[in-house]
């Protein structure tokens, strides 16, 4: 059996970072549009690098 591993939020993670993730969760914001990434609960462009090498 496999057990799937979720991302920590950051111990330095800010209260606007946890807001904007949260509400942009609730909102069903598409991921294009967000500001945050759900995927390294980090800011979309502090993070941006590591989108791009999975793409290539």
């Amino acid at each position: 059996m496999s057990t799937t591993t979720l991302a920590r939020i950051p111990a330095d993670a800010s209260d606007e970072l946890l807001r904007k993730l949260h509400v942009e969760a609730v909102w069903n914001v598409p991921i294009a549009e967000r500001r945050t990434c759900p995927e390294h609960l980090n800011w979309r462009d502090r993070c941006a690098h590591l989108h791009e090498q999975g793409a290539a």
